[in-house]
């Protein structure tokens, strides 16, 4: 039964290439060749510092064993919509005992590139560690049980969330994890980079207690046994590699739990909602928002955002940018000066960036808007709105908090006002981009950071860059004001403020009326355009 999985673990990845088109296919490709140098990364740290370094080396293989465990419990969560073999309620039909699924699902979670770069880069430590004699057997065997405690503890894990896992709420979850991974993991890598740099040999002195309370863990108990029969102690490395596999068993126990209780038991009904559903207005925008088709548009929009897991990813990538802002002026030495505030205009330059395909969400449904009749200048002008009022809301959170890292709390009126005139400008030129080259978005709901979904990646590339130009020589003018008043003559500032605004409501309006008389006379070849048929 087990080589049943494992040949239809294979045909679902043999099947997936196959029904990919050759973008996907040579992302894959990509994907797995970035993954190699990884492995061998991760080999030859794990072969060459242990000999150069040998104080480092217990505390250098626990945190290597610890990533590789957390990592994969991460990312089988992040890719549970794509990846059909990690559902296992699309085996409930099947015959099987959660013993033999059990068996078989070990077996099928050691095919694929993943699990392959994993044992690469642990060979590593059979190379740093191993010595001639009987040690080499326990250091095989705790490479053994390091890999197990990974694929035993993912697919546990997975079985027990699988479920919530399929809800949307649990998709949104994974937008902001996807996104917070990402940002952790560039920062790790620029703080451990500076640390390595700093760290000199009386400093491993003073990371002994952590690698005590590592050592402690499943994983760092593989670790320990590791080490401990690398340098002949083969007592300590039996008992610390029973510990190690004692964690396999019990997270083995949980798995076949979870899988039993999830073949086993049904699914609950969906809840009623007892309240009456929200108008379309929400009720904090009521007052602020037009009540007419502009308004009306406006709030369908701010919906959109709430609701669509793409405006969602790129809203959450803007917001995470601004974070990691905040964190490298708080942490580099010499940026807390108050002119630091206008670097919260990049806020309000990214939101602008939303909106240069923003028929693209509607895609075939706006239809209806054709159908309706309805006024495209009002449609215009009720997306920017919601634009504006996002981009303006996260514009000033920036700037209020690195006002309070750095103390520039004079420059945070100077902020607001230029971050309203280029926000602005920057919809007045994707009101002209969005209906000239507007593009499908892909139906495909398992990734939600693909953009182009009709073979036209390089086109939209293009026309992208062609407006990011245009947005900025048309901020050039801002841009030499504001430098003017930073350096030589800092009444520059105060005289900024209002050219911004009147400057960024002039293109605007000028982008707006390019944008509304074509868009007038053809509605139908817009609504062609977002009709393209998505690629299989």
């Amino acid at each position: 039964m087990a080589g049943h999985l494992v040949s239809l673990k294979l045909a679902l990845l043999r099947n997936g290439l196959r029904r990919s088109n050759w973008p996907q296919q040579v992302a894959l490709a990509l994907g797995a060749l970035a993954g190699l140098p990884l492995a061998f990364g991760g080999f030859l740290l794990l072969a060459l510092v242990p000999r150069a370094e040998p104080e480092a080396g217990l505390l250098l293989v626990e945190v290597v064993f610890l990533a590789l465990f957390l990592g994969w419990g991460l990312f089988p969560l992040l890719s549970f919509a794509g990846d059909a073999s990690l559902d296992p309620s699309r085996l409930a039909l099947l015959p099987l005992r959660p013993r033999q699924l059990v068996a078989g699902l070990s077996l099928a979670a050691c095919v694929g590139v993943a699990p392959l770069c994993t044992l690469v880069a642990l060979g590593g430590a059979v190379v740093g560690f191993g010595t001639l004699g009987p040690g080499v057997v326990l250091v095989v065997a705790a490479v053994l049980v390091q890999f197990l405690l990974c694929i035993v503890g993912s697919r546990a894990l997975l079985t027990a969330l699988s479920r919530q896992l399929r809800s949307r709420k649990a998709r949104d979850l994974v937008i902001v994890l996807v996104s917070v991974t990402a940002l952790a993991f560039n920062l790790a890598l620029q703080v451990g980079a500076r640390l390595a740099e700093r760290l000199e040999r009386a400093d491993l002195e003073a990371l002994r207690p952590a690698a005590r309370v590592l050592g402690w863990l499943p994983t760092g108990l593989a670790a320990r046994a590791l080490v401990d029969a690398g340098e002949g102690r083969l007592l300590p490395a039996m008992a610390e590699l029973a510990g190690a596999a004692l964690a396999v068993a019990l997270l083995g126990w949980w798995w076949w739990r979870s899988l039993d209780r999830v073949l086993t038991t049904a699914e609950p009904a969906a809840r009623q909602r007892s309240r009456q559903p929200a108008g379309l207005f929400p009720r904090s925008l009521r007052r602020l928002l037009p009540g007419d088709q502009r308004g009306a548009v406006a709030a369908k929009e701010l919906r959109y955002l709430a609701r669509h897991p793409r405006l969602r990813v790129a809203w959450m990538v803007s917001c995470l940018l601004g974070l990691a802002l905040v964190v490298f002026v708080a942490l580099t030495e010499g940026l807390q000066r108050p002119w630091v505030v206008l670097g919260s205009l990049a806020m309000a330059f990214l939101a602008s960036q939303n909106s240069l395909n923003q028929f693209g969400f509607d895609g075939a449904a706006y239809w209806t808007h054709v159908a309706a009749g309805a006024d495209p200048r009002g449609d215009l002008i009720g997306r920017n709105l919601a634009s504006a009022v996002t981009g303006m809301v996260t514009t000033t959170a920036l700037a209020l908090v690195l006002a309070a890292v750095t103390g520039g709390w004079l420059y945070v009126p100077v902020a607001l006002c230029l971050g309203l005139g280029v926000l602005a400008l920057s919809l007045g030129v994707a009101d002209v981009v969005s209906v000239r080259f507007a593009y499908p978005l892909p139906d495909d709901a398992s990734n939600l950071w693909a953009v182009q979904g009709t073979g036209q990646g390089c086109l939209v590339g293009i026309v992208q860059m062609v407006a990011f130009a245009a947005q900025g020589v048309l901020l050039l003018p801002l841009v030499a004001l504001v430098v003017v008043g930073l350096v030589w003559w800092t009444p520059a500032l105060v005289l900024a403020c209002p050219l911004a605004v009147v400057y960024g409501w002039f293109l605007w309006r000028v982008g707006l009326g390019v944008g509304t008389e074509w868009l007038t006379g053809h509605q139908p070849e817009l609504l062609a355009a977002l009709s393209v048929r998505r690629a299989a």
